[in-house]
């Protein structure tokens, strides 16, 4: 059988006693559109470094509903952290193992079941609007499986104190498992918030996480996003994250890739204003055979607007990364100043990454950059910490972490800081304590 029929079949089970609700038409014209177009192969230029037939060959059935304990998710959690938390099991909104969710001033938390099954036209209106023009084959199968997820509304005006802790859970068993969450936040004019998505996986087995996340940005709103992705050695990782930002708004994004067998981040923003800025941040780091592709797009739509990318990379061992980034200044957005710069760092020989840094421009009044860089570590410099008396290991891990460090300092939550840190000592081989820095 394959893989398109194989998710058809499951699409009939899935999907059994639901057709009733108005979302199943969209659900409908994402299956056909994938049968249609089918699954990208390397002989198409958007996916020619990663193959994903590990993926495509592979029978995964939804992951089931299944209840947790609290002490089940807590060692993957910050501790002291009081920060409201949202906790998705497996791609569906868990009410119980969630806190302070529901009393958070000026901001609605609902999940997309409860949307969905209340026909709350406000949010079913925007699910799949802000994504189509960023559409692949893995957000078409995640529309295919819409059903449950997250949405955040803050209102217009409010000012969140407390960043937004969203975790993802994914347990496999002996059956190959994918989850299909699906979420929208959406930040009202003037607004001011802090999202914070983490995804783990609770064992070693063969799964999939596909998720869609869509992003409004309203006028004059500042949103931060971190993403942390920690999932298992036998864990695919699969994302498409589609931002629009409305006139004077900031979006500030930081994607940080330690887990996952493979990993695909495709994240997308359009600047549908004057007087946009708009950050793409990321830091990754692969181990053994991992392979770690960032795909980005920044659309440049409207003048007098601002972006800024910064991605950086640390591979050791035969581990494998593709960085795309591609900034299109369309030809009224005159005025446009737009950076973008992916700099990687090889600790071994074997390990190697693709770049390519693309811009598109329509527009003659502009100021952009882009640029790749790609080495090992400085020998001199290593040589300068080693005739002072530190280890080797050691001088590995200062000189990597400085690598890292552009990224890490501008990291604004001390719990995201404190994680990031723990995972870079452990991708390291706990070489260094970054609490000395």
């Amino acid at each position: 059988m394959n893989s398109i029929q194989h998710y058809k079949e499951q699409f009939s089970r899935f999907h059994n006693g639901s057709a009733r609700q108005s979302v199943h038409t969209l659900r409908e014209k994402a299956l056909n559109i994938l049968e249609e177009e089918g699954f990208p192969t390397v002989r198409q230029e958007e996916w020619r470094f990663t193959n994903i037939k590990p993926i495509v060959q592979t029978p995964f059935m939804p992951a089931e509903k299944i209840e947790l304990a609290e002490e089940t998710i807590a060692p993957y959690l910050p501790e002291n952290n009081d920060s409201p938390r949202i906790v998705l099991i497996n791609g569906r909104f868990d009410a119980g193992l969630s806190k302070g969710w529901r009393d958070i001033p000026g901001v609605e938390v609902i999940s997309i079941k409860q949307a969905l099954e209340e026909e709350r036209a406000l949010y079913t209106s925007y699910l799949s609007s802000i994504v189509k023009k960023h559409e692949t084959p893995f957000s078409r199968l995640n529309s295919a499986f819409l059903t449950d997820g997250i949405i955040i509304r803050i209102n217009d005006n409010v000012e969140v104190k407390e960043p937004l802790w969203i975790a993802h859970f994914l347990q496999g068993d002996a059956t190959p498992r994918v989850a299909f969450p699906r979420s929208l936040y959406i930040a009202g004019s003037n607004s001011r918030s802090t999202l914070v998505e983490t995804f783990h996986s609770l064992n070693n087995h063969t799964t999939l996480t596909n998720v869609v996340s869509e992003v409004s940005v309203g006028a004059n709103a500042r949103l931060h996003h971190y993403r942390i992705q920690d999932e298992s050695a036998g864990a695919f990782h699969i994302s498409n994250t589609a931002i629009a930002q409305k006139q004077d708004s900031r979006y500030a994004s930081v994607t940080f890739t330690f887990g996952g067998r493979i990993v695909r981040n495709n994240i997308s923003t359009e600047l549908n204003g004057q007087g946009i800025e708009s950050i793409l941040n990321g830091l990754y780091m692969g181990h053994d055979e991992q392979l770690i592709d960032n795909h980005t797009f920044i659309d440049h739509a409207q003048p007098h607007c601002e972006s800024h990318e910064l991605y950086r990379g640390i591979l050791k061992d035969k581990a494998r990364a593709v960085f795309s980034g591609k900034i299109m200044v369309r030809p009224d957005a005159q005025k446009t100043d737009a950076k973008q710069s992916n700099n990687c760092l090889l600790l071994s020989d074997d390990a190697r990454i693709n770049s390519k840094p693309q811009l598109e421009i329509y527009a003659d009044d502009v100021k952009c950059t882009h640029g790749a860089t790609v080495g090992q570590l400085d020998e001199e410099a290593a040589f300068y910490l080693r005739a002072r008396g530190i280890p080797r290991h050691k001088a590995t891990g200062i000189l990597t972490y400085a690598f890292a460090e552009e990224i890490i300092s501008g990291i604004e939550v001390e719990a995201v800081r404190d994680t990031v840190h723990r995972l870079l000592a452990r991708q390291l081989g706990h070489e260094i304590d970054f609490t000395e820095f």
